[in-house]
């Protein structure tokens, strides 16, 4: 093994966090830049196993969103009809998922089908994603990489609820519209209804979004309140970072080992 005793003492202690990171997620060999068991479905072959290495990207400006079905619906709509009056919104969870699947109110139609949560009530933790990938919340590596995160979370399968913002997969939507009008609120209502003991925002869409509909700072959001009870909520990178970055997925679970030792 190689003597890192001769660096400072910040360069070995985020050493020593970074080999506890692969080792909790299932790797038992010396890591490089590849992405290793996330990233690894859990009953594939060896020679299966999808790999994506971190590449460089040229930096551009931003361009600004281009406006999608989402968006221009929003845009034209005066009376408030998407995601709906809150009102009418279900309040029981199995009626919300009925209704988050059929009610013409949720979102305008779209390209991709719309895609249900996966869940029930009083979960361990509900891992939130701004929109679905596809005809499926994930697929992929992210897939993997969710499902192996979590586990190494400790979550088993059926501990785990999972739901987006929005109901179905959207070229580049304009998040700002999506919060003015209202996804912000009706996800808080999801929340209500699932009734997990975390939430898991994933990407700072969704947690700007929820530090929003909470008049908070998205820095300072650790918990939203819901009637009488407070659920707890850790953030991390979108997955796609995360895929990317070797760096990102040490970082977050160095994050969620002070978090989830934290009392609150």
């Amino acid at each position: 093994m190689v003597d890192h005793s001769s660096l400072p003492q910040d360069m070995r202690d985020a050493f020593v966090a970074s080999m506890d990171w692969w080792e909790v997620a299932g790797v038992g060999e010396h890591v490089e830049d590849a992405p290793g068991a996330w990233l690894r479905s859990r009953d594939a072959k060896p020679e299966e196993t999808a790999v994506v290495t971190e590449k460089p990207t040229a930096q551009a400006p931003p361009q600004p969103p281009k406006r999608n079905a989402v968006s221009r619906f929003i845009a034209a709509d005066d009376a408030g009809n998407y995601p709906g009056d809150p009102a009418s919104w279900p309040e029981d969870l199995d009626a919300f998922q009925k209704w988050w699947m059929e009610n013409d109110a949720v979102d305008p139609p779209g390209s991709y089908p719309r895609v249900a949560p996966v869940g029930s009530v009083g979960a361990k933790t509900m891992l939130v994603l701004d929109q679905p990938e596809g005809e499926a919340l994930l697929a992929g590596p992210a897939s993997a990489l969710a499902a192996n995160m979590l586990r190494a979370m400790g979550f088993a399968d059926g501990e785990r609820y999972l739901a987006s913002v929005l109901p179905r997969h959207a070229l580049r939507p304009d998040w700002e519209a999506v919060g003015t009008a209202g996804y912000g609120k009706l996800l808080l209502h999801h929340i209500a209804l699932a009734r997990p003991e975390r939430v898991i925002a994933c990407g700072e869409r969704v947690w700007s979004l929820l530090a929003h509909e909470t008049a908070q700072e998205p820095r300072a959001l650790t918990t939203i309140s819901l009637d009488s009870a407070k659920i707890p909520v850790f953030a991390i990178p979108d997955l796609p970072t995360m895929l990317r970055s070797p760096r990102a997925r040490a970082q977050t679970w160095n994050r969620w080992l002070d978090w989830s030792d934290s009392p609150r």
